[in-house]
């Protein structure tokens, strides 16, 4: 397995998605997503997509840069403090989030505007 390979699968579990989301998230077959996997394939023509989704450089992805870089995700400002608070007010009560919740909150949230933005992009 090479080095893309194996970054694609880390980050990939590392957000708790399966391969057939993150297939969908960018816009390939899951076969074609495998093939990134194992290193059959290179994921040029998405690398600009999987870059977004797992917010890393593609320096990382490919290998040519040995630190995690994140790029700027031009999240809102609000939106990124409530993601990142341990307590939520929701329906009147307040919630304390573990990390668990919370990533789960954020790919739940990923999901839904990658799903919009596809969407957008089909029309």
């Amino acid at each position: 397995m090479n080095i893309t390979a194996e970054r694609l699968r880390s980050l990939r579990e590392k957000k708790g998605l399966s391969q057939s989301q993150v297939a969908d998230i960018i816009g390939v077959t899951r076969t074609a997503y495998i093939h990134y996997e194992t290193g059959r394939y290179k994921p040029v023509r998405k690398l600009k997509e999987l870059c977004k989704l797992f917010n890393i450089s593609s320096d990382y992805i490919l290998g040519t840069d040995i630190e995690k870089t994140s790029i700027d995700d031009k999240k809102p400002k609000d939106l990124a403090k409530f993601l990142d608070d341990t307590e939520i007010m929701f329906d009147g009560e307040i919630y304390k989030l573990s990390d668990a919740d919370r990533q789960k909150l954020r790919n739940a949230l990923e999901f839904v505007f990658w799903d919009a933005k596809k969407k957008i992009k089909d029309e």
